[in-house]
Order: C-alpha cells, then structure tokens, then sequence
C-alpha cells in the first residue's frame, strides 16, 4: 500500500513552482508596463535623451516597487503558513480523538475502505510530526516546509522586471531617431512577449501558441494604450 504522504506531490504548490512564477508575473510587469511608457512618451514626442531618462526612472521605480511587494507578499504568506502550523500543532496536543476523526474522514472521501482507512489513520497519527504534517497538506494544500525565503524571492522579481524591460529600452539607446526606435521597440515587445506565453505554456503544458499570442494581444493593448495617452497629454499640455 503506498503512503499517502508519497502521493501527488505536483499538485502542492512549491517554492521552485512559485518562484517560476515570480520570474514569469516579473518579467512581463517589467515588459508591459515599460513598453506603454516608452510608446507614451514618444507618442509625445519627445526627445530619444529624454525617452530614456523616462524609461529608466520608470524601470528602477518598478523594479523596486515589485521587489518590495514580492518580499512582503512571501512575508504574509510565510506568516499565514506557521500560524496555521501552530494551530494544527495545538489541535493534535489538546484535541487528537477531534483530530483522529478529520484524518479518517479525508482517508474515506478518498475511497479507501474501513479497514485501510484505519490502518492509513494508525500509521499517520503514530508521529505526532507526520500527523500534523499531513493535516497541513490535506485539509489546507499546505507543504509543512513549502516556506520561502522573502529576500530570495524579492531579487527574483527585481532581475525579472529589468530583463522585461530590456526589449523596449534597447532601441531607444542604440538609434537616436524616436520614430524608428518605437519601431523596433514594438517588434522586440512583441516577440518577447510571444516567448514569455510560449514559456509559460511550456512549464504549464498549455496550448504554446494561444498563450503566446495572449501575451502579444497584452503588450500590444500596452502599446496602443501608450502612444494614444502620450498624443492625449501632449495635445492638453502643449
């Protein structure tokens, strides 16, 4: 008979399962919210010097700003995953026949029969750490050692947001007319964005090129979005 804590563990979510996903959410902020402010700011035509002082200081706002929320969110989530570790501990301690009845009834919605059932519930509240451990991942689809470290996590998305911001950035810094670096600008946009979804459909095992073109289809409303309030603010403030 195969433990049950043996059992479909990709269905957890882990820290290397969310740390991709920080990269991915980091990677495509960066890229979407710096290519709307580079295609505003040259839609108001501004200088190329000036577009990429405005992409910079747009870039080092982001990358801080989501930083930061990534390491306060893993804090939250941390502290939300030990305090219902500590409650679990206390129910085991103060209440086990309470406890002892919660692991037979997760075993029979399961399928197993009576006898299993008991045998499976002996087994697990045998060790008071297997027995907690197996309450948080049951009843809550919570890893005991699923923690991550914040500061790991906040540099994850920093370096994510700076690399989504790359594609954007670059053409402004290399051609010095704005016209033909928004041109390039938005063909790098698109064709990171269409690898970011194919990425992202791989590690998920979606559909590529939906996914792909569903990242496009977002950077693509980003773009429009920018040049249309970049022509908007210069026609009211000129």
């Amino acid at each position: 008979m195969v433990d049950q804590e043996q059992q479909h563990p990709e269905t957890l979510h882990t820290p290397s399962a969310r740390s991709i996903r920080e990269l991915v959410f980091g990677v495509n902020d960066g890229l979407v919210s710096v290519t709307a402010i580079v295609m505003g700011v040259t839609g108001a035509r501004l200088t190329p010097h000036d577009i990429v002082i405005s992409g910079l200081s747009a870039v080092t706002a982001a990358t801080v700003s989501m930083g930061l929320g990534a390491y306060l969110s893993t804090m939250a989530e941390n502290e939300y995953f030990l305090a219902e570790l500590h409650r679990e501990e206390y129910e085991v301690e103060t209440i086990p026949d309470e406890e002892r009845k919660e692991v037979e009834a997760i075993y029979r919605a399961q399928g197993f029969t009576r006898d299993d059932t008991r045998k499976l519930t002996d087994h697990v509240t045998s060790d008071r750490k297997r027995w907690v451990a197996f309450m948080m991942r049951e009843e809550l689809g919570i890893l005991v050692d699923a923690m991550d470290n914040p500061w790991r996590n906040a540099w994850i998305m920093a370096v994510a947001v700076v690399l989504g911001s790359l594609p954007p950035m670059v053409p402004y810094v290399v051609f010095s007319n704005s016209h033909t670096a928004m041109m390039v600008a938005i063909v790098l946009a698109c064709l990171a964005a269409f690898s970011l979804g194919v990425l992202k459909a791989r590690i998920g095992r979606g559909n590529w090129l939906r996914s792909g073109v569903q990242f496009v289809l977002v950077t693509a409303a980003a773009v429009a979005v920018g040049i249309a309030a970049g022509h908007l603010f210069r026609g009211l403030f000129r």
